[in-house]
């Protein structure tokens, strides 16, 4: 068994795939397996891929029709062999050091998940924000017992666990037994999947720790979904259904609905400036089903002036 599998979905990434995929040849840790799964693309990306998997024997291509990457990061997840897995996106960059300081954080500190700080690069302006992951997690519960460098048990944080872990899945390693012991994959919606994989996951974790090392590099484009004005948003509501059915299914409901709804809040807070104008009052009616009606009341009031 090697250490980290790291996981690729690839789609049409050919003009940033060979940047991506050298930022993890490259790794410092060289134990690693690069587990490349091509989303039906119909440019240069497969050719690209094959010819990386002839030169480097640690790199396996998996090829599907198009179907979304969480599709394309679950084939990844059956075929991980190694301890832990790592998620990268095609058109994203880590530092040559990411998987062996994620790694060694892992088992010096015997936890189930790490998570790195890491940069969000605009590439537009060429400007970069970067993540105050333990400052961010403070801010949220309203306490201060994040540190970095000391195991946190999740038994402890619980009540905080879907606002604590609603981020990004790609700055972290999780231990690859317990997701397959557990079943756990992406759900299929095209928003907010990352929340609902994060939840999941550490709903089963025993200890996870964050370092703060800045080791990846996130780009931000013209055409990426999450970021623009587009009525993609919507699907944010598939992920609410995802959501839901992870903590009943598991048991969690009764503990964590309350904690439900206030995520539900902060979503629409990120999700509501990149709704068209003209479709803002329909996205508000949807999170009807979802808030207390006196909640909802103040939403519409607020945002529909």
């Amino acid at each position: 068994m090697g250490k980290v599998s790291v996981i690729i979905p690839v789609y049409n990434a050919g003009k940033t795939l060979k940047a991506c995929l050298d930022s993890i040849t490259n790794q410092t840790l060289n134990d690693i397996e690069i587990i490349c799964v091509d989303d039906g693309s119909v440019d240069n990306s497969p050719e690209i891929l094959r010819e990386y998997a002839q030169k480097d024997s640690r790199i396996k291509v998996i090829s599907q029709t198009n179907s979304g990457q969480g599709i394309a990061r679950n084939k990844g997840i059956d075929a991980a062999t190694d301890e832990f897995i790592g998620f990268v996106d095609a058109d994203d960059i880590i530092e040559p050091v990411m998987y062996e300081k994620l790694y060694n954080a892992a088992t010096k500190n015997n936890v189930d998940c790490v998570h790195s700080n890491y940069k969000v690069i605009y590439t537009a302006t060429n400007m970069y924000q970067q993540s105050q992951l333990v400052e961010a997690m403070n801010i949220r519960i309203g306490k201060r017992i994040f540190y970095y460098d000391i195991p946190m048990y999740i038994e402890d944080i619980k009540a905080n666990i879907i606002s604590l872990f609603s981020g990004p899945i790609w700055n972290k390693i999780y231990k690859t037994s317990v997701i397959k012991e557990h079943h756990i994959k992406f759900p299929l919606c095209r928003m907010q999947e990352d929340t609902c994989f994060n939840v999941n996951t550490h709903l089963f974790f025993k200890r996870f720790v964050c370092i703060k090392d800045v080791l990846y590099n996130y780009n931000v484009h013209g055409e990426s979904i999450s970021t623009g004005i587009s009525n993609a948003h919507f699907d944010i509501f598939d992920s609410f259904k995802d959501l839901k059915e992870i903590l009943i299914d598991n048991g969690f409901w009764n503990k964590y609905e309350n904690y439900y709804e206030d995520y539900i809040f902060l979503t629409f807070l990120i999700h509501f400036p990149h709704i068209p104008e003209n479709q803002r009052a329909e996205f508000i009616e949807e999170f009807k089903p979802y808030i207390r009606e006196e909640k909802f009341e103040n939403l519409k009031s607020k945002y529909l002036q």
